[in-house]
């Protein structure tokens, strides 16, 4: 009787993988950049293991020989946040879709796409973001008019009176600044790129770069006039906060070269933060070391090169507690290897400490003069998050 049943099963499996029962819908190198991107990578320490992986977003993920739940054999579970390469997206004879993937013990078989969620690295919607905010300075410097940014974060250590009210495009009013489209308000976060279209008394009619709506009004002290951005900028950082992952490019002619991708750690909604803001930034400053409260603001703990790019949200290196630092390298590796998976942060970007470092000084370009914990770029660094 077992050798009829495992008779069965094999042919159930070669059934699926040699008959039109699976649509193929995608199918995926998983661990190879692609082709015809510019690469030039300066950091590689932390290069991702997949490029396109699905996690596990249960308290287990069942991996089976077939694309089904009738019959299959289950090979393995997998906890929760473990990341499975992906080889191929596919629709079994049910119509349900599955995920052909091998797990870091190196077993191969399907999942099905209830129990994952699906991530990748999107460098050509990258790229196109790049083009989009080049685009945008360049036609508004055609038309006669200044591109700036905003300047509208205060200090809130103590994480007192957060707001979390939100505008039709789900951004949050908390250290950003009300634009108004008509009787409409539009919250536009801080650092985001705009142009001056008029000034009337004490307010501005802007162009926001990130904000279909325009022109809107906004209080004109805003508007920070230290720097009139140019699209000659060498620099972006581009943040994805779907996929959790971010990477570098540097302009060199007319080329964007790659020059680091790493997994990352974004924001989210909770009773100490809010989502990483969507939109195109100029990076206002970077510290050395960037401190942090617990729920009663109390001193609990910090992270090291902290660059900022919108209000209180920095891209930054691991953060430690303080009762942590006994064994330090410890809780640094456990909390990076949960990088790539879900957001969770009070609103910035985490990368690994020394991913971290190696942002920072590109960052400043040889800019840090003094011993002082806050430092300033010299050229214009912009920050693309989607």
């Amino acid at each position: 009787m077992k050798k009829i049943i495992a008779i069965f099963v094999l042919a159930r499996a070669f059934a699926f993988a040699n008959t039109g029962y699976n649509e193929i819908l995608e199918m995926y190198n998983s661990s190879r950049l692609p082709k015809n991107l510019s690469v030039k990578l300066e950091y590689s320490k932390n290069n991702p293991q997949y490029l396109k992986y699905v996690i596990v977003r249960g308290a287990k993920g069942n991996l089976r020989d077939i694309p089904s739940t009738t019959d299959s054999k289950l090979i393995k579970a997998y906890p929760f946040g473990t990341k499975l390469k992906a080889f191929k997206k596919i629709k079994n004879e049910y119509g349900n879709t599955w995920y052909k993937v091998e797990g870091p013990d190196g077993k191969k078989g399907f999942i099905s796409e209830n129990m994952v969620y699906f991530r990748e690295f999107k460098f050509d919607t990258m790229l196109s973001k790049i083009q989009e905010v080049e685009n945008f300075i360049k036609t508004q410097k055609a038309e006669g008019k200044k591109v700036y940014s905003t300047s509208s974060y205060r200090p809130n250590p103590n994480n007192t009176n957060l707001s979390w009210e939100k505008d039709k495009y789900g951004m949050t009013i908390d250290q950003s600044i009300v634009g108004m489209h008509g009787n409409e308000k539009i919250f536009i976060p801080d650092r985001s790129i705009l142009s001056v279209e008029k000034e009337e008394g004490n307010y501005a009619y802007v162009k926001v770069a990130s904000i279909p709506d325009s022109p809107l009004r906004i209080e004109k002290k805003y508007i920070d006039r230290r720097g009139n951005l140019n699209q000659d900028f060498k620099k972006v950082i581009a943040i994805d906060t779907t996929n959790q992952n971010f990477a570098l490019f540097e302009k060199s002619g007319n080329t964007w070269n790659l020059i680091s991708y790493v997994y990352s750690k974004t924001g989210m909604d909770s009773q100490v933060g809010f989502e990483t803001p969507k939109g195109f930034f100029n990076v206002a400053m970077a510290k050395y070391e960037m401190p942090y409260r617990d729920l009663d603001g109390l001193s609990q703990g910090y992270a090291m090169f902290a660059t900022r790019f919108s209000g209180g949200g920095y891209l930054h290196g691991t953060p430690i507690n303080y009762e942590e630092e006994i064994n330090r390298e410890f809780f640094k590796s456990l909390k990076e290897a949960d990088m790539g998976t879900f957001s969770g942060t009070r609103k910035c970007v985490r990368t690994a400490e020394d991913h971290a470092k190696f942002v920072f000084d590109w960052v400043l370009e040889g800019a840090k003069k003094t011993k002082a914990n806050d430092q300033y770029p010299k050229n214009d660094v912009l920050v693309i998050t989607f």
